[in-house]
């Protein structure tokens, strides 16, 4: 165990299951108080369960990372729990795959930005004030996605990518703009991974309530295949902390599709000088 880490206290969003349920469970087994945070109550409460009957120093807080309310509740709850909050694991996220962007809902538009993004914007907002405040190391998180550097070119993943774009945007301001504090910030862009990513039953009421999204299955099909654990994917966040990391990669399998989005980037510069030139 790393001594900074120990009795230090850790909040973990879309901690019910997959990334997160691990990620808490590690943390947690590393010594650390950890809050769990989930919008879905029962899979929340099995957690909890779980890691208290294994003796981890553990609570658990019903958190919709869409609501800012909600997550500045999150923050009150931790702080009152446990203490000053030196670590923030903004991991909540649903997917949006399968469908063209032109036929994709508007609820469906709002819910992935409500979550994806927003979430991130609540805790800067509401979580990382309070990881300044006390002056000691800390670390913030996101999680992005592979997808929050290259847009799949056949799952159809146009609006999921726009909000990983977005979670990788906001993670590169918050590096730039906290490099003289003592809180690092990193973000994860897991490629595949086996868990249950693809459900659409925590889409809260005011955004349509649960629903089913046949168009996505095949997500499921290919995550269980060819994704890593969410334990692999624990352990190599664990492993990036001690380093100070800022991208967090799970595997490179994604590696010539970003390489060539990146050379048709610096062959529309070479354009452009060479445009220049000729005027």
């Amino acid at each position: 165990m790393t001594t900074h880490w120990a009795k230090k206290t850790a909040i973990v969003t879309g901690a019910a299951s997959g990334i997160g349920a691990a990620t808490a469970k590690l943390l947690a087994r590393q010594g650390m108080n950890v809050v769990l945070a989930d919008i879905q109550a029962q899979p929340l409460a099995q957690c909890l369960q779980q890691c208290l009957d294994e003796g981890l120093s553990v609570d658990a807080c019903l958190t919709d990372v869409s609501d800012a309310d909600s997550v500045k509740a999150l923050a009150d709850f931790s702080e009152n729990r446990f203490g000053d909050i030196h670590l923030s694991f903004n991991n909540a996220g649903v997917a949006m795959h399968g469908v063209p962007m032109e036929k994709m809902d508007l609820k469906d538009w709002q819910w992935v930005i409500d979550v994806n993004i927003k979430s991130v914007v609540h805790a800067i907002a509401h979580i990382l004030p309070r990881l300044r405040q006390h002056g000691e190391v800390a670390h913030f998180i996101n999680t992005a996605s592979i997808g929050g550097l290259q847009v799949n070119p056949n799952w159809l993943t146009g609006a999921y990518s726009m909000t990983k774009y977005a979670v990788v945007a906001m993670s590169e301001g918050l590096r730039n703009e906290l490099t003289d504090t003592p809180v690092n910030v990193s973000v994860l862009c897991p490629g595949a991974v086996a868990s249950d990513f693809g459900s659409a039953s925590s889409r809260p009421s005011r955004l349509g309530g649960p629903t089913q999204r046949p168009e996505q299955v095949f997500l499921a099909q290919a995550l269980s295949t060819a994704g890593v654990t969410p334990d692999y994917v624990a352990q190599r966040i664990w492993a990036a902390l001690q380093n100070d990391e800022f991208f967090i990669f799970t595997d490179s399998a994604m590696q010539s599709v970003i390489e060539q989005r990146h050379q048709q980037i610096l062959q529309g510069l070479a354009r452009a000088d060479a445009f220049q030139v000729q005027t």
